[in-house]
């Protein structure tokens, strides 16, 4: 729905909030055989009062010149912080949203976050998960590794049906041609018998 941009200073009423959201990246998650997240700048912009008008969007080039001061201000905001990749926390089923989310408080946003911190960093988990630190690195390890290994036998499995998938494509082609041919020589069988002069019987009198 488009918004009163065309009127003066129109853009002065709107409310405009950048943020960053985290995206589901569908082949990756596939290929990796767990959630796979990636941040991405986005624009949320709406008309105060009224709650059919809003866009929510990727956030582009247009709308940062358009929007330099809530641009400017989200910058600053995110000034610093790390780009998200990987599988969130919430995604985890080890643990639960609260957890993640105080484990977020302290910088830890990923499986791969907790799974790649050093004994030191370990120390500020204490036992927000449940467990022991240490134990709770291994099992994010273990979840990343057992993630792999599921996404390998997957991806051959993927590999195995697609060359039965081809094989059976070139068999039936082949079997289509053939038919073909066989057809073909009937027709051409049949169309020489028709053109070949039958003998005639030679009756043989006794004497």
């Amino acid at each position: 729905m488009a918004l009163p941009s065309d009127e003066v200073n129109a853009d002065a009423r709107l409310a405009v909030t950048f943020y960053k959201r985290s995206v589901k990246q569908e082949d990756d998650s596939i290929a990796a055989g767990r959630p796979i997240y990636k941040e991405f700048d986005f624009v949320r912009i709406c008309v105060p009062g009224d709650n059919l008008t809003e866009i929510d969007t990727y956030a582009n080039d247009s709308h940062k010149a358009r929007f330099p001061r809530q641009w400017a201000h989200y910058q600053n905001q995110v000034a610093g912080q790390e780009q998200i990749i990987g599988t969130p926390l919430e995604e985890w089923p080890l643990i639960s949203r609260s957890q993640a989310e105080e484990l977020k408080g302290i910088k830890f946003r990923t499986v791969e976050d907790v799974a790649n911190c050093s004994d030191l960093q370990l120390q500020r988990i204490g036992m927000i998960a449940g467990m022991s630190p240490h134990g709770f690195r291994d099992k994010a390890k273990q979840f990343l590794n057992i993630a792999t290994e599921t996404a390998e036998v997957a991806q051959k499995e993927a590999e195995m049906q697609a060359l039965r998938e081809e094989n059976a494509k070139i068999k039936a082609e082949t079997d289509a041609k053939l038919a073909q041919m066989q057809e073909q020589m009937s027709a051409l069988l049949a169309a020489v018998a028709e053109k070949t002069p039958k003998q005639r019987k030679t009756k043989v009198v006794e004497a």
